[in-house]
């Protein structure tokens, strides 16, 4: 299994449906798939969870969310004040690898909202829903 972070562009956003001109969605690919092989057929791996930072992630400035009150429910929020000339970078993470995809935050998203399910170890379960506006 590869490790590392894939870059992908701000160009490269998901387009909501195919007809008439939308707004762009800004989100985390649905899952990611490795270059390398398990049996001979490339793996798949599905969106686990989101994390953003204030500047370059190797500065660790790891911005934290509010969360809400249920400790079943995954219920995050993150409202994004900005520092003058440093970008708010997010990286998505996924279930079984630590192959990553990081992107940078527009400047017209002004908050992200992780909303999923935990399981009684605190652990995300499944693919939670990331909307960003």
């Amino acid at each position: 299994m590869r490790t590392g972070i894939v870059v992908l562009s701000a160009v490269a956003s998901l387009i909501a449906g195919s007809s008439g001109a939308r707004a762009e969605t800004f989100a985390c690919p649905a899952q990611v798939e490795s270059d390398t092989t398990s049996g001979g057929l490339p793996q798949s791996f599905k969106f686990r969870y989101v994390s953003f930072f204030d500047g370059d992630p190797a500065d660790l400035v790891d911005l934290a969310p509010d969360d809400g009150p249920d400790a079943k429910k995954l219920e995050q929020r993150w409202e994004f004040t900005r520092t003058p000339g440093r970008p708010i970078v997010m990286i998505c993470r996924y279930h079984g690898t630590d192959m990553t995809v990081r992107r940078d935050v527009p400047l017209e998203i002004e908050e992200c909202r992780l909303d999923g399910l935990m399981n009684d170890k605190g652990e995300v379960q499944g693919s939670p829903t990331l909307t960003c506006k």
